[in-house]
């Protein structure tokens, strides 16, 4: 009996045994055999980890080839939190009595670190001198935890020459990477610190970013990286070769002084934009790295606006500059023709009404020619009332008054052509017949941007034959760095019903220049025969009771 109950309990022993056994041969089979891919995965990435590689961001010349943003080498000194073997206070002591750390360059740190996991490199202090760094290396087996990281900083050897057409890079940040995941772009900016923020590093961005890479390493489990397994080599960004010459723009911004306002120079026969000045400006190397908030607050809240680019973004009633295209409107709708005389008498009155809109001055009897190079306000309001506020602003539109350039920078202001609709839309008024006049002379409710008046100014010289403006002149990938030039695209050509007419709006165009009674004689060169037209605009902008400062 006593043998029978100890082979019973035997055998439901083995019984519960052998279920045991064969739970877990099938439990083994289940894992390494049928889910043997999925549990391999998740082991693989356990062990192996991506690390992002950032390329080297494409560098910005002039059209002859002077570097205008560049990357140079600096040494970072930066912490691992699981490689400390003592504590943090005490290393920072150590590297005190190496190198100086301000306060701020502390707390800067030690909150980064908080944020960082434990195998995240956090930047101690940035762009150790040579000095620096050459105290940290002979120290560095004391800094248990620290080392020294090469990097590239982007860098504008001119400082605030031609700032607003190059712009300037700046720390990636949270309105940048909602752009950027819209974009689906989050894998190419993986590694990335840096992304353009104004100008042409803005907008040549994807040109300039480049393409990542990344190593494949093996990690130990508390994510030490134990070796490198391969690597995909990111792909550098192209550099970039603008339209600008900066011989011409150092001299357009020296002619400017001090003065805030804006120039820029075109290149009819090809739309490269040579000179862009806008002032005042700011240095863009004060933002690679961070701007402190009292330097932005200098620059932000100055009444002179610096960051305004001016050049496309500054909206200015255009006043007499636009008579020649306004006389072209005229000549191609039968209002006119370049004989046509209207007698500048000083001021101009609607029939039945005894209102005078005044001129600058007496001229007498008056062709286009004339009335061009005498700025005479009253044959342009005459042909403005005749001709009616529709037909002026329609036929203008093409010559990019009140309308976009297309400029290949971002950012770019439409502007304002004066029409019922808009004065309705925004001030909710009708539209008078003064409104008509006084348009003919650039005034009303025009606002045009510099470029706008460059543009329209260079479709009359090239006959309606123009390009659109541009400042992306050729791209090169390095090292060989062949050249890739960019095709202009033209205009929708203007065709006029007599080819003529644009001789009789250049000729008046000469004549400011050359004519003995031209508004802009002073300019006359005895070397070379040159074309423009002057112009006055009242500004709008000065608060009530200010005064205006010409500067």
């Amino acid at each position: 009996t006593t043998n029978s109950l100890f082979l019973g309990r035997a055998l439901i022993s083995a019984f519960l045994v052998l279920v045991g056994l064969i739970f877990l041969i099938a439990r083994l089979f289940h894992l390494q055999i049928i889910e043997h891919e999925l549990y391999t995965t998740r082991s693989n990435d356990n062990r192996i980890k991506l690390l992002p590689l950032p390329p080297t961001r494409g560098q910005i010349f002039d059209r002859n080839g002077e570097i205008l943003a560049t990357n140079i080498p600096i040494y970072n000194l930066e912490v691992i939190r699981q490689n400390l073997t003592g504590p943090l206070d005490q290393l920072i002591e150590e590297v005190q009595q190496l190198i100086p750390l301000s306060e701020d360059e502390i707390s800067q740190f030690e909150r980064a670190l908080r944020r960082a996991n434990r195998q995240e490199s956090v930047v101690l202090k940035k762009g150790l001198s040579e000095e620096e760094s050459a105290q940290i290396a002979i120290n560095l087996h004391k800094l248990n935890g620290a080392h020294l990281q090469a990097d590239l900083v982007r860098t504008y050897p001119y400082k605030n020459r031609a700032v607003h057409a190059i712009g300037y890079v700046g720390r990636v940040d949270t309105r940048d990477i909602r752009e950027i995941s819209a974009q689906g772009l989050d894998h190419e900016y993986s590694g990335i610190t840096h992304i353009g923020k104004r100008g042409a590093e803005k907008s040549f961005e994807n040109i300039l970013r480049g393409s990542m890479g990344f190593e494949t390493v093996e990690a130990s489990s508390s994510g030490r990286t134990v070796r490198k397994i391969s690597e995909v080599p990111p792909i550098p960004g192209k550099n970039i070769y603008l339209t600008l010459d900066l011989r011409l723009q150092i001299l357009a911004e020296e002619a400017l002084e001090d003065f805030d306002g804006a120039i820029v120079a075109i290149d009819p026969q090809s739309g490269d934009i040579l000179a862009f000045v806008s002032k005042p400006t700011y240095d863009p190397n004060l933002f690679v790295d961070g701007i402190t908030h009292k330097d932005f607050n200098e620059l932000n809240t100055d009444p002179s606006t610096p960051f305004l680019n001016r050049v496309m973004q500054g909206l200015y009633p255009p006043g007499s500059v636009i008579k020649p295209q306004i006389g072209l409107a005229g000549l191609e709708n039968d209002f006119i023709t370049d004989k046509t005389i209207i007698n500048c008498k000083g001021y101009f009155s609607v029939p039945g009404n005894n209102h005078k809109f005044r001129d600058m001055g007496y001229y007498g009897p008056s062709d286009l020619r004339k009335a061009l190079e005498r700025s005479c306000d009253v044959y342009f309001y005459e042909l403005a009332y005749n001709m009616g506020i529709t037909t002026l602003t329609d036929f203008l539109a093409p010559f990019a008054l009140g309308t976009k350039t297309n400029i290949d920078l971002l950012g770019e202001s439409s502007g304002v052509a004066p029409t019922p609709e808009y004065k309705r839309q925004r001030f909710k008024q009708p539209w008078y017949t003064g409104d008509t006049i006084t348009a003919g002379i650039g005034q009303s409710y025009w606002l045009t941007t510099p470029l706008q008046i460059a543009q329209a100014t260079t479709i009359v010289g090239m006959r309606g034959e123009a390009f659109e403006p541009h400042i992306l002149g050729a791209t090169a990938m390095p090292p060989s760095n062949q050249k890739e030039f960019v095709i202009p695209n033209p205009i929708q050509s203007l065709v006029l019903k007599d080819d003529r007419y644009w001789d009789a709006a250049i000729d008046g165009m000469v004549a400011v220049v050359h004519g003995a009674r031209g508004t802009a004689r002073a300019t006359k060169s005895s070397e070379y025969k040159t074309a423009g037209k002057t112009g006055t605009a009242q500004v709008k902008t000065i608060a009530q009771g200010a005064k205006y400062d010409a500067k």
